[in-house]
Order: C-alpha cells, then structure tokens, then sequence
C-alpha cells in the first residue's frame, strides 16, 4: 500500500507547516509507483515511476531509485546510493553508502553490498552473496548463490577488440580474493578460490580449486 507520508529515518517528529524541517521529512512519491507499510528515508530521495518498494524498506540520504526498480521487504539501503531502471533488490539485502546499480542489475534476497560497489547493470548476483568495498560487476556478470567478492576486484565485459563478450561467471560458493581481476566471458566454477591479486584470464573449471597468480593457475 502506497504510503505518502513516510517518516524520515532520522527523527521521529511529523513534519508540520510549523516544523522548520518539514520539506525533507517528505518525499513525493509517484501514483504509478507502490511504497509498502514501514517505509523510511533521509534526506533528498527519489523514486520514480513504476517503481515498487516492500514493507520496512530504509532509504538514507541522497538516494535516487529510477524507473520500474523493485524493492523487496527489509531492504536498507544506505546513504548517496543510485538504483537504476529495473534493477531488482531481493528481500532483507543490505547496500551500503556510494552504491550504484545500474538498469537492469538484479540482486537476490540476504545480500549484503558493502560501500563503493559499482554494477554496470543486465547483470544477475545470486542469493547470499557478499560483494565487499569497491567490487566492480562488469555488465553481463552472473554471480552465483554463496559466492564472496572481495574488495576491488575487477570484473570486465569488453574484451581487448572492445568488443562486448559479457562479465565473468562465478560459480556457487566461489570465494573471489581481494585485488583480483576477472577477464571477461570466463567461468568459474562452483567453490573456487581466486587469489588476491590474480588475474584471472581462461575459465577456472576445477570445482573447489584453488587459482593463483598472473595469470591465475590451479594450484596442485
């Protein structure tokens, strides 16, 4: 059910024609767009059309949801984030501050999205999956169920043509180590490990392996 007078996060006091707070304790939300009970925000939010937004959902400050994005029940969302055209949230994940996804980025339920992550959008992240500060999700990664990105890794969807190949896929329970690099179009398998600061250039087809280095090999 559409809420138009959601509280702000931040204080508990309805604004009022007498509250000297009261143009950013209210949001416009449009008829097109539907706001579930128990929803919450900071400061300078939008949401757009069509877009759909569960129960006990919190926005922080500067937030932008774009059209037709969905939400699902128990989201937080953090500060100076962007949910691009028909991304999807899976109930009860969690997204940090300086967050962007972009068009089309789908994201499943109980995922947690530290600071700084960026998605460049039509790509899938799975269930439970944990992407730490700074990950980039190049567009047509697909991200298994389990799988735990550390900081800054890389992933890529052109390849050295510029040509578009599509981001790296990563199996179920893959553990993805800090600073490493994807190339685009790769697999890897279900419970890899990838080193930190691997690069990661042919598909990774031992399940549970163990890769390391530049370029990234099996380790025996």
């Amino acid at each position: 059910m559409r809420n138009p007078n959601c509280e702000s996060f931040l204080t508990v006091v309805r604004a009022t024609e007498h509250h000297p707070r009261a143009d950013w304790s209210r949001m416009e939300i449009p008829e097109s767009s539907q706001v579930g009970d128990g929803f919450r925000h900071g400061r300078n939010c939008v949401v757009g059309e069509n877009v759909t937004i569960g129960a006990d959902v919190t926005l922080g400050h500067n937030c932008i949801i774009d059209d037709g994005a969905v939400i699902g029940d128990g989201v937080v969302v953090g500060h100076n984030c962007i949910v691009g055209d028909e991304c999807e949230i899976g109930d009860l994940t969690r997204v940090m501050n300086n967050v962007e996804l972009r068009k089309n980025t789908i994201v499943g339920v109980d995922c947690y999205i530290d600071s700084g992550v960026k998605s460049s959008g039509r790509n899938r992240v799975g269930d439970r999956v944990v992407l730490r500060y700074d990950a980039i999700i190049a567009r047509g990664c697909d991200i298994g169920d389990d799988a735990y990105i550390c900081p800054q890794v890389m992933t890529n969807n052109l390849d050295h043509h510029r040509e578009e190949v599509g981001g790296a896929h990563v199996g179920r329970g893959a553990f993805i180590g800090t600073n490493a690099t994807l190339a685009a179009g790769i697999k890897i398998a279900e419970g890899v490990v990838v080193g930190s600061k691997a690069f990661v250039t042919r598909d990774c087809p031992v399940e549970n392996g163990i890769y390391l280095g530049m370029p990234a090999r099996l380790r025996e």
